[in-house]
Order: C-alpha cells, then sequence, then structure tokens
C-alpha cells in the first residue's frame, strides 16, 4: 500500500498522465462559464464583411474609414489585432492619421521563436507603429496536445521585451490591473538575440467561441451600430471568418470550433481586468492533494465494512473532481487524473490483496483443521466446481462440517463414558459397600464381571485412541496370511465356547502388505469377535477368506445372523455406534478396525448377504506382493 501511494503522489507530483490530466482540467474550466463584460466589444471581419467589401487584404484606407467610425463612438480604447508589417504607399498615411486622430489605437506585433534560442519579430510598419499609442505581441504558446491554454505575459529577446496585446490594451484603456502597470523590467544580463519570456498566465476563459459581444466590421463600417453601444467600450478589431483568422483550439473549444485569436484576446482582458488568474499547483501541492485522497479511500477500505468502503470510494471519486472544482475557483489549477486513476485501481487492488490474503487463511486453516482430523478421517472426495475461492471455502465447510461431526461424537463419548463406564464401576462400588458375611462370596463373580466390563471399555479407548494417531504405528513387509492365522488363533477359544465354526482358508502364494502387525492383527481379531459375538449362534459358522482386490488384498469374515439396514451397517464403523441399543460394548471395535485400515491406505467396509453379513478389510499390497 505505501508504495502505491508513493507511486501515485509522484504521478500527482508531476502531471504524469499528461493529456488525460489536461483533458480533465479542460472539463472542469468548463464548468466555470461565467459573463464577460459588456463593454468588451469585438468587431469581427466576418464572412458577411468579405463578401461586400471584397478579397483580403483589403486597402487601408477602409481601415482608416472604420477608425474614423469609431472615434465618433468614443471608445476607450481601440485593439486594431492586424498585422501591419507590410507597407502600402496608398493607405499607410491615411491609417496613421486616423490613428492619430482616435490616439488610442493599440497594434499587434508577430513574433516567432525560432528552435535555436533566437526569433523573428514582425513590427508594423514606422509610420503606422509611431502613430499607435501602444504595441503588443500576440504570441499565443500551444501545449503538447495543441491546444491554446496559456500565454506570457511578457515576450522578447535580449534587454527588449513586449506586453502581451492584451496587456497593451489595458495600458492604453487606463485599467491595467497595479501589478501590471509598471512598464516590463529589461533584462539585466541577458544575452543579446537570446529569446526571453516572462510572466506565464494560464487563461481563465470565460467560455466558449462566441460568448464575447460581436458585430460586424461591415455594420460599424456602414454605421449600423448605434455609437452609444460603442461609447467608453474596449474595441477590438480582428478578424473572426473561418479559414482567415488565428483561429486555436482552447479548453472550452474543440478542433470543430476554434477560438479566433482577437477573441482570445478579448477574454484575456477581461479576465486580466477581474484579477482572475491560474496558477498550476505545484508538485508538492499536487502530490499533498493525491496522498490525501487516497489516503483516505485506503483508510475507508481498511476500517469501515466492505459495503460501507465501497460507498466512500464511490463517493471520493465526485468529490475529488469537485475539489479540483473549488480549488480552480480559488485560482488553482490541480489536475486530479492520478488521484481518479488511483481510486479506480485502488479497490480491484485492495480486493485482490485481500482475496489473496482470505485465500491463503483458508488454505491454512484447511490445513491445520486436517491436520486435526482422526487419521483417515479427512474427506477426499473431488473438489467443488467453482474458482479458487469457492473450492477452498467449500474444502474448509467440508472440513469445519467433520470437525462438528468429531464434537458431536465428543458428546456421544461422554454421554458413554457418564452411562457405560460409570455403571459398571457404580456397581462395583456398591457391591464392595454391601459384602461381608453370606453375602461376599456371591458379590465377588459380579464384582469380576463388572469390573472386566469397565476394563474393556477402558481398553476400547486406549486402543481407539493409538489407532487414531499416526505416532503409534511401525510399519514393515508382512504376509497377511500369517496375520489371519494369528488373528483366528486368538479367536479359537470364544469360536468354541460359543460353539461356533472358525474358517479361514488362505491362498497358497504370498499377500504382502506394507503394515502394523500388531494393529493389523487387532483389527482383525476385532472382526472376528465381532462375528463371534453378534452375527453367529451355537451350530453357526464365521469364515474368514482372503482374497485378492485390484492391486491389493481384502480379508472378509462373513457370519450368518440377520442381515443388517444399509444405513445401520454404514454407522457402525463409527465411534460410540451400535447395531442396537441393546447391543453390549461401547461401539469402539469397528471404528478402530475403520482406523487401522484407513492408516494402511485402505478401507474397511461391509456388505449384505441373502442371510448374513459380510465385514472386510481392503488393503493395498507392497511392492513385493
Amino acid at each position: 500500500m505505501l508504495l502505491f501511494l508513493a507511486a501515485f503522489m509522484a504521478l500527482g507530483a508531476f502531471n504524469g498522465l499528461g493529456r488525460i490530466d489536461a483533458l480533465l482540467s479542460d472539463r472542469l474550466l468548463a464548468w466555470d462559464t461565467r459573463p464577460v463584460a459588456r463593454d468588451i466589444v469585438v468587431i469581427g471581419i466576418d464572412d458577411a464583411s468579405l463578401a461586400a467589401l471584397g478579397r483580403w487584404p483589403w486597402p487601408r484606407a477602409v481601415h482608416a474609414r472604420l477608425l474614423d467610425a469609431l472615434t465618433a463612438a468614443e471608445p476607450r480604447v481601440v485593439g486594431l489585432d492586424l498585422l501591419l508589417s507590410e507597407p502600402d504607399a496608398a493607405g499607410d498615411a491615411q491609417l496613421a492619421a486616423a490613428m492619430q486622430r482616435n490616439g488610442k489605437v493599440v497594434l499587434p506585433l508577430r513574433m516567432a521563436p525560432l528552435p535555436s534560442g533566437t526569433a523573428v519579430v514582425s513590427l508594423p510598419v514606422p509610420a503606422l507603429a509611431g502613430a499607435a499609442a501602444g504595441l503588443g505581441h500576440i504570441h499565443v504558446e500551444l501545449d503538447a496536445d495543441g491546444v491554446a491554454r496559456r500565454l506570457f505575459l511578457r515576450e522578447g529577446f535580449g534587454d527588449v521585451l513586449w506586453e502581451h496585446f492584451a496587456v497593451a490594451v489595458l495600458k492604453v484603456a487606463g485599467q491595467a490591473p497595479p501589478a501590471l502597470a509598471a512598464s516590463p523590467a529589461p533584462g539585466a544580463g541577458a544575452t543579446a538575440g537570446w529569446w526571453r519570456r516572462a510572466q506565464p498566465y494560464t487563461i481563465p476563459y470565460a467560455g466558449p467561441p462566441g460568448h464575447v459581444r460581436r458585430v460586424s466590421y461591415l455594420d460599424v463600417l456602414e454605421g449600423r451600430v448605434p455609437a452609444a453601444s460603442l461609447r467608453g467600450a474596449i474595441v477590438l478589431v480582428g478578424a473572426t471568418a473561418p479559414g482567415l483568422s488565428d483561429a486555436y483550439p482552447t479548453p472550452m473549444a474543440s478542433q470543430d470550433a476554434l477560438m479566433p485569436g482577437v477573441e482570445m484576446s478579448a477574454q484575456t482582458i477581461a479576465a486580466l481586468r477581474e484579477g482572475r488568474s491560474l496558477r498550476a499547483a505545484a508538485p508538492w501541492e499536487a502530490a499533498l492533494l493525491t496522498v490525501l485522497v487516497l489516503g483516505l479511500a485506503a483508510a475507508a477500505l481498511r476500517l469501515a465494512p466492505p459495503r460501507l468502503a465501497v460507498c466512500a470510494l464511490l463517493a471520493l471519486l465526485p468529490g475529488t473532481v469537485g475539489l479540483a472544482w473549488a480549488l480552480q475557483l480559488a485560482g488553482v489549477q490541480w489536475q486530479p487524473g492520478a488521484a481518479l486513476l488511483g481510486l479506480l485501481l485502488l479497490y480491484p487492488l485492495w480486493s485482490w490483496q485481500r482475496l489473496d490474503a482470505a485465500l491463503a487463511y483458508l488454505a491454512r486453516e484447511f490445513e491445520r483443521t486436517r491436520r486435526e482430523l482422526p487419521p483417515g478421517e479427512a474427506d477426499d472426495r473431488p473438489a467443488a466446481a467453482g474458482d479458487l475461492l469457492d473450492r477452498r471455502m467449500a474444502a474448509l465447510s467440508a472440513a469445519a462440517e467433520q470437525v462438528r461431526s468429531l464434537q458431536r461424537q465428543r458428546q456421544q463419548a461422554l454421554h458413554f463414558l457418564s452411562h457405560d463406564l460409570r455403571a459398571p464401576l457404580s456397581a462395583t462400588l456398591a457391591l464392595i459397600e454391601l459384602q461381608g458375611g453370606a453375602n461376599a462370596a456371591a458379590a465377588l463373580p459380579v464384582i469380576e464381571a463388572h469390573s472386566r466390563r469397565a476394563l474393556e471399555m477402558a481398553e476400547g479407548f486406549v486402543q481407539l485412541a493409538r489407532a487414531e494417531s499416526a505416532q503409534g504405528y511401525r510399519l514393515e513387509a508382512l504376509d497377511l496370511r500369517d496375520a489371519l492365522v494369528e488373528a483366528v488363533d486368538a479367536c479359537w477359544p470364544l469360536a468354541q465356547a460359543r460353539a461356533v465354526a472358525l474358517d479361514s482358508p488362505a491362498p497358497a502364494h504370498e499377500c504382502l502388505v506394507s503394515g502394523d502387525r500388531s494393529m493389523l492383527i487387532r483389527a482383525l481379531v476385532n472382526l472376528i469377535d465381532n462375528a463371534l459375538k453378534h452375527g453367529s449362534s451355537p451350530g453357526g459358522r464365521v469364515q474368514c477368506e482372503l482374497v485378492t482386490a485390484g492391486a491389493g488384498w481384502r480379508i472378509e469374515v462373513a457370519d450368518a445372523g440377520a442381515p443388517l439396514q444399509p444405513e445401520l451397517a454404514a454407522g457402525l464403523f463409527t465411534a460410540f455406534r451400535r447395531g442396537a441399543t441393546s447391543a453390549p460394548g461401547a461401539g469402539l471395535g469397528l471404528a478402530f478396525v475403520q482406523a487401522v485400515a484407513r492408516h494402511h491406505g485402505g478401507q474397511a467396509g461391509w456388505r449384505g448377504l441373502a442371510q448374513g453379513n459380510v465385514f472386510f478389510i481392503e488393503l493395498p499390497g507392497s511392492a513385493a506382493g
């Protein structure tokens, strides 16, 4: 985030968005449209005047007639925005005389700076320059995009500086602000012939082309404009006809609606007289404003709820534009492009960062939750459809559901501990308290039975905990035939006691696996013991068979008891589940079998027969097998 803010501070400080920044400033300037005083008038050399008076250039005697008509109307000053650098032997004297009769005529001079650092200056012919009340340059500074946004109030070369045409007009009219009333200062120590510019001025345009009061040159010449409407006015005479005038794109004028140079001078005069100015925000000011906006957005994202943070970001977009406009009204032009771009990028980048953090968190929590699950309890089903976030959320939800399931099993365990384990111990204590005399001998067998029952359940808990812990396994290569024989031998006394036949046919070839011998034998004993106790009756048969299962082995223990319902049988491999509420034991034997099978990369299961049930363990074969 700090790098992001630093990058956009630099972008804002140096207007790094270039034309985009300029375009935004132009649009803000267009919001500040205001009227131009009616005493500033442009007399335009328009298409109607050209049609009536003939092709351009006109004889200077025509301009002399116009000046005499204006002299009679008594304007405050006349800015004759015409380039008169070529002599006209027949008309120069007439025009000079008319200028002297008026006494308040300002003429322009044209300058063209050269890449070499010098400039070409076109002055009016001496006779006209001598008769003028003032001279001013009309050079316009174009930005890189070709738009005229600023000019220099003083421009020249060496020790010679000319004021801009607008300043010269205001001085002759006696309306120049105090800051402009002084004459241009000579360039101390300036290199002779070297071009110099001073007092850059961003023009605070009042409106688009045609915003300044405009009358036709022909109408004034022929007396159709009332003299009273020009009395005391600042009058500028210049070309406004398309193709004839020097016209420029401005912030308020596109390529399709260029502003004539004479109107640019008129709008500059109006702004200077009103004391309006625009200065570009200093780099440190622009950087500070940019980081202020983005800092508020970052604070909202960090501290506010997501919905409120988005609303804050959306509100900051127009707020930033409004701030730039308010600063413009105060005379400071801040280009908010970097701040706006930062706001548009901040939320996606922040969301990406938070999403990345959320994904990492979900992954960590998922792995932590998986590690907390007993071995073999992790859900290894294929990932849910959707993007990465959907899959991570689904995986974490599944793991959390498994944890919740274990919490439920814990409650069941507490129930069994509080009831099944406490019951024999309580009975044992009661019998001990009652023993004595003739009751002592009769109580001992009952005490032994309850004690053995409690010990059996406690042993079941211990063995299940060991089976669910990875540290309890010592893997080695072993032959499942040997494990099956040992398990059958261990259960043989019980089978004999219950008068149940116990068969265990085995393949002639080796059945190798990588496993923990004692754990596998105990699991097989649990399966056989379960079949003998719950799935057989005297005279019945339990068959233990070792068969191939794909690349591994399956040990099946089949009994002849009543077939179980599938939904009931599947639950028997979960701890504390019993086939019936009246069944003895705590429901840990088959849970132990499942834990051992999963720790060996296999599984335990059940399938029903027409008469009987088959419980089995499937294990992967070893490389040697």
